[in-house]
């Protein structure tokens, strides 16, 4: 019996280190590992090394960085750059910061940098309009050739006041103005006939009735002037021995509103004024930096340095199930071979004794 029980405990002890031997052979095969990791640097000859730690630690087993290989290595152009320089400007900047995108030759950029600083600007010649508008303009009027004008630098917020000539008119409206007047005076009144022009008229004959005759007196074309009504101003008075009578005749005249257009180089002087400086960045290029990017795919290898202490070995065990199961059972077969070993020794102790008792009592 003592045998078997001894042969028991040395089985379960040979099955024991077996179990736990296939576990750590796993491990003990696994010598060394290796992790593969891909980073971007501005840096051409940079090894990979320091993307990796001196240390690794897996399932409770200690690896120590031993090298880094580099596989593969690819160079990233940057975009297109494209620069802005804004005009000098006076006021509010927030008013002229550039757009955050733009497009060109069908790219999108977007701002990348932008800088705000102050210049003296120089002394500038440049073409410059300004306009007047006049109004009521007659077919006998004739508009300025010269005019003074104010002339404007809206970004530098200059003005000045110039002698420009006419480089256009435009005409903004035609209307007919029924303001139009004229004094008519007609001398020899008291005698039968008066001389218009070269037109002998009668003194009975009514005014109106040779309203186009007064125009073409005055010059002025009947398409664009009209005589509605003649009226007397007052009696025939007497004026250096001959008899007189004034007359106001009323109609209309056919006017324009026109603008004229002046133009010519004006000379702005120097002035303190802010400009933007800015760049942008193609918005769809993969290497947003203004320098080359090395995408680089390295390998690190790590030696088996051994465990990290009982209770790292405690961690791992926790990770694998089946071993910490098979380790249960053992230990129960343990206790149960433990318990049944006691009990049998007791056993043995008490047919001992009671052996003994009865040999005495034979020889008595």
């Amino acid at each position: 019996m003592k045998n078997k029980i001894k042969k028991g405990f040395t089985a379960m002890f040979l099955v024991a280190p077996l179990i736990l031997g296939c576990a750590g052979t796993a491990h003990a095969e696994e010598t060394f590992i290796e992790i593969k990791k891909e980073y971007r640097t501005a840096i051409k000859e940079e090894d990979g090394r320091s993307q990796f730690k001196e240390i690794y630690e897996k399932d409770g087993i200690v690896y120590r960085l031993k090298s880094v290989h580099t596989d593969n290595v690819e160079e990233i152009y940057p975009g297109d750059i494209i620069t802005y320089d804004s005009d000098p400007f006076v006021g509010n900047p927030e008013e002229y910061a550039p757009g955050e995108e733009v497009e060109k030759e069908g790219k999108r950029y977007t701002l990348k940098t932008i800088e705000l600083t102050k210049i003296l600007t120089e002394e500038i010649t440049k073409y410059s309009k300004a306009s007047i508008l006049y109004e009521g303009v007659e077919y006998i009027d004739s508009l300025p050739q010269d005019a003074q004008v104010k002339v404007i630098n809206e970004d530098l917020k200059q003005e000045l006041n110039v002698i420009l000539p006419a480089v256009d008119y435009k005409e903004e409206s035609a209307y007919w103005d029924y303001n139009f007047s004229f004094p008519i005076t007609v001398s020899g009144y008291d005698a039968d006939s008066y001389m218009l022009g070269q037109t002998e008229i009668s003194n009975r004959s009514p005014l109106i009735d040779h309203a186009i005759l007064f125009l073409s007196y005055l010059n002025l074309p009947s398409q664009y002037y009209e005589i509605s009504s003649i009226e007397w101003d007052g009696d025939p008075v007497s004026k250096d021995g001959e008899m007189i009578r004034n007359a106001t005749a009323h109609g209309r005249k056919f006017v324009k509103d026109i603008r004229g257009i002046y133009g010519g180089e004006v000379t702005f002087p120097s002035i303190e004024a802010n400009v933007y400086h800015g760049t942008y960045k193609d918005a769809e290029a993969e290497n947003q930096t203004e320098q080359i990017i090395y995408k680089k795919e390295v390998t690190a290898t790590y030696d088996r340095d051994g465990r990290k202490g009982f209770w790292n070995f405690l961690k791992w065990l926790q990770k694998n199930s089946v071993t910490m199961s098979i380790l249960a059972i053992l230990l129960i077969m343990l206790l149960l071979l433990l318990i049944v070993n006691r009990v049998r020794n007791r056993n043995r102790v008490r047919k001992r004794n009671l052996y003994t008792k009865k040999s005495g009592r034979n020889k008595d």
